[in-house]
């Protein structure tokens, strides 16, 4: 075989992110070069294995620690484009991609180029309360290989004549109330980004939506044309109920994709041997091996020597337990199950997590994450506290993260550089509410009033505060409660991020590095 334009290594990252379900123009902007372009033609021959068969797919580990640290490539020298040339794709929500889509033709009128297909879908109108056939057609895309859903262009007859929006209604409906509905009816969540454009005054609305990696999604209740239990899948030009053939191949590749990730496992099991391994239980925290037991009690550490890796010049004969590094000892009250979270990031995920102080699998994407929401107040510090960032390379990576929203990054550099606080002075009902807080342990939050009043008042908070945290992050859990049966009242919302990001900076921001 001739040399290969696309090393081992990445052939490995192409692997491993076909089998996360990434769309093959996805794939393209990780490795596109102006000076190596790689289209999708390679990355399907890498797909079918024969682009590279005996490269090993990257771990997981490889594949998350690289999308984490990447960053585009951007030329050292002057690039003349050439009409017809092979440029570096752009993301699929990118401005110019989505411009591509449309044509204008000489009398002024818009047209959609692409038309409708497995990948297409227009709809005339918007209306987040009559949003069932747009629901389908989310789960179709999520459950074959993703797409775009666009409001304000006509469909056939019409032959995709854009229209435009009639009012400002998709703009202004926030991504969390698109979560919230697409969550409630839809299972696995599929997970999408919103924009809206505008074509010589004509609005258009998108919604791209990925390839979900656990497929199938599944409709979770009766909402219009969604049925209860149903899986959707688009075909070309229309969404309808995912046939046995396409359902077969989607529950082949997930069992695929299980054994490709529990066999290394197995096999590392075999080699050591049933009495040398342990399995760690990343539901309850607990490291399961037979009837060994892991957690050793501080009455029985006088019963047991610790020695370090390389050290093995202790009295023969006495009960050992070898370990690589320092052994920590902590009394066995102290010790608590880790929850491990995996979940779409939207901003209800950002805070129930901040305020139970859950484990995330990904902390520094729910930072990232904060810069492309419609508004900045956010926790930030916990998530970079947990990923072991200092404050200059959260900045550095703020800066150079070219679908930041330019409002949120600048508000987050201050906030980061300590140029911006969410403190606000207590006077007044907000002062007297808070000493209520602080003299009732056990304060009980029962309607929407008093949750937006407690919230103004834990925003005036301090350092000094340190001792009733833990009750700061109880009432924000029960203000949180309150605003999820409240049908997402938008002022309540306000209020608990405001709140929580300041218990956020008085909490965790001592606890990030400068850097």
């Amino acid at each position: 075989m001739g040399k290969r334009s696309i090393t081992d290594p990445e052939i490995g990252l192409i692997k491993a992110m076909l089998m996360r379900g990434m769309a093959n123009n996805s794939i393209q902007f990780y490795f596109n070069r102006q000076d190596r372009p790689v289209n999708s033609g390679r990355i399907t021959g890498i797909r079918q294995g024969k682009y590279g068969p005996e490269v090993a797919k990257a771990t997981d580990a490889e594949l998350t620690e690289f999308l984490s640290n990447f960053t585009s490539a951007e030329p050292t020298a002057t690039v003349v484009e050439i009409e017809g040339a092979l440029a570096v794709p752009a993301l699929p929500m990118d401005d110019s991609t989505l411009r591509s889509f449309f044509r204008r033709e000489a009398d002024g009128r818009w047209f959609f180029a692409k038309g409708e297909s497995d990948e297409f879908e227009c709809k005339e109108n918007f209306n987040i309360r009559n949003f069932s056939k747009p629901l389908k057609t989310i789960a179709g895309f999520a459950n074959n290989r993703g797409g775009y859903l666009l409001f304000g262009v006509k469909d056939l007859p019409h032959a995709f004549e854009v229209c435009g929006l009639a009012d400002d209604r998709f703009a202004v409906t926030d991504q969390n109330k698109f979560s919230q509905t697409i969550r409630s009816a839809l299972a696995p969540t599929p997970r999408f980004e919103v924009a809206t454009i505008q074509l010589d005054g004509l609005k258009v609305g998108i919604i791209h939506v990925e390839p979900h990696t656990s497929k199938p999604v599944i409709a979770c209740k009766n909402e219009g044309d969604v049925i209860e239990g149903a899986i959707y899948y688009r075909y070309s030009g229309e969404t309808k109920a995912i046939s046995y053939a396409d359902l077969r191949a989607i529950l082949d590749e997930r069992d695929l994709r299980s054994r490709e990730a529990i066999l290394p496992m197995v096999q590392r099991l075999l080699e050591l041997g049933p009495g040398n391994a342990l399995v760690a239980n990343l539901a309850d925290g607990q490291l399961e091996g037979g009837k060994r037991p892991i957690l050793i009690d501080p009455a029985s550490l006088e019963q047991i020597k610790f020695i370090k890796e390389g050290a093995f010049d202790e009295v023969d004969g006495a009960p050992t337990l070898k370990v690589v590094g320092d052994a920590q000892v902590a009394p066995v009250g102290s010790v608590l199950p880790v929850r491990t979270v995996r979940e779409e990031i939207t901003v209800e995920a950002i805070l129930r997590n901040f305020i139970g102080r859950n484990a995330v699998e990904q902390p520094f994407a729910y930072f990232r994450q904060v810069s492309h929401e419609a508004g900045w107040i956010s926790p930030v510090f916990y998530y970079l506290h947990l990923a072991g960032k200092t404050r200059k390379e959260a900045a550095s990576a703020l800066r150079s993260n070219k679908n930041a929203k330019p409002k949120c990054r600048a508000e987050l550099i201050k906030l980061l550089n300590g140029k911006r606080t969410l403190h606000a002075k207590l006077g007044g009902n907000r002062l007297t509410t808070f000493n209520r807080i602080v003299s009732t342990p056990n304060l009980e939050v029962s309607d929407l009033s008093q949750a937006k009043a407690i919230c103004l008042a834990l925003t005036g908070m301090t350092e000094a505060d340190a001792d009733t945290f833990d009750q700061f992050h109880s009432l924000l859990g029960e203000c949180l409660k309150l605003w999820e049966a409240s049908d997402g009242d938008r002022e309540l919302l306000t209020c608990i991020r405001r709140a929580a990001s300041r218990l956020d900076e008085v909490e965790y921001g001592p606890k990030v590095p400068t850097g």
